[in-house]
């Protein structure tokens, strides 16, 4: 149960990451002011990075970005998103892995190097202190210090962030994606924080799945009962309402519930995935697309295809 909180924690942050405006209205908000004097935001754009180890296996970063320097002869510089939801020692090992294999690859590959910051984004309960490498190191001291390299991050700590400053994020989409972030750390157990989320929605939604798959988020990570969850939901605009209760009712029926309390009776998954079954037939019925069945699902796009077309 554990990980799958995570695994949804971990789609969901870069899900909010993926869109380049959302992005850029959290680093305008969040990232050192002095930083953010030396990057001009509006030339942020997401890249597909990876590097190849020796055992060929290719790893990619969670998100990485490439956005120009403000001065006269801008230069390009990376910004390397990591996502941690635990608290985890040797980030600072992996983050200096990847800057060291990008760099080897643009020398292989006869590319300039780039200046790469890292940014860590620690959405989690336990408190974790800025990471660094020092820290791995406890019976080193003196001149010996002096061989540790030090990895200069931007270190966020979501639970540190008032829910003020989150509100004052420009792309309002992304204030309520990353209010319904913090508030689902421990899960949303109050109809007060669930209107806090909804009312940072904008009137007109962009084109897209992500509203449903905030949705699909904020419910997962809720234990409001379902007349206080239709009580808070009683502001937002009516086609946003109907969308989320939709959603709601696909989410909370009986068949994926059944499955999931069924854990230690004969015929567990079968009754689970006839479950599913049916919520992600009756999903593509009322207009859900693939992608977002099979968050709700959890099953690959591939299969949730495979089950319609079974199913004719």
């Amino acid at each position: 149960m554990q990980n799958n909180i995570h695994n949804l924690h971990d789609k969901f942050v870069k899900a909010s990451f993926s869109d380049v405006d959302r992005a850029a209205a959290f680093f305008e908000q969040f990232l050192p002011e002095e930083l953010q004097k030396s990057l001009n935001l509006a030339t942020l754009k997401s890249i597909q990075e990876s590097y190849i180890q020796a055992d060929l296996n290719e790893h990619f970063s969670d998100i990485v970005f490439e956005v120009k320097t403000t001065d006269d002869n801008p230069i390009d510089l990376v910004l390397l998103f990591e996502h941690k939801s635990a608290p985890d020692k040797h980030v600072l090992v992996q983050v200096g892995h990847y800057i060291f294999s990008h760099w080897v690859k643009c020398i292989n590959e006869k590319k300039e190097l780039k200046v790469i910051i890292p940014l860590i984004y620690y959405q989690g309960k336990k408190k974790w202190e800025k990471p660094k490498l020092l820290n791995l190191f406890p019976r080193v001291e003196g001149s010996l210090n002096h061989y540790i390299p030090a990895i200069n991050h931007v270190f966020i700590a979501l639970s540190t962030l008032s829910d003020e400053s989150i509100s004052q994020i420009r792309n309002r989409l992304m204030a309520a994606a990353v209010l319904a972030q913090k508030k689902g750390i421990d899960f949303i157990k109050l109809e007060e924080d669930l209107k806090k989320i909804l009312k940072l929605l904008p009137i007109e939604i962009e084109p897209g799945n992500f509203l449903q798959l905030m949705f699909v988020y904020i419910i997962n990570v809720s234990e409001i009962p379902q007349p206080e969850f239709k009580k808070a939901i009683e502001t937002i605009p009516q086609t946003i309402k109907t969308n989320i209760m939709t959603t709601y009712a696909q989410i909370k029926q009986e068949g994926i519930l059944e499955g999931e309390q069924k854990g230690k009776l004969e015929g567990k998954l079968e009754g689970k995935l006839e479950g599913k079954i049916e919520v992600i037939l009756n999903g593509y019925k009322n207009g859900l697309s693939m992608e977002l069945l099979a968050n709700i699902t959890d099953l690959a796009v591939s299969e949730v295809e495979k089950i319609i077309k079974d199913q004719g």
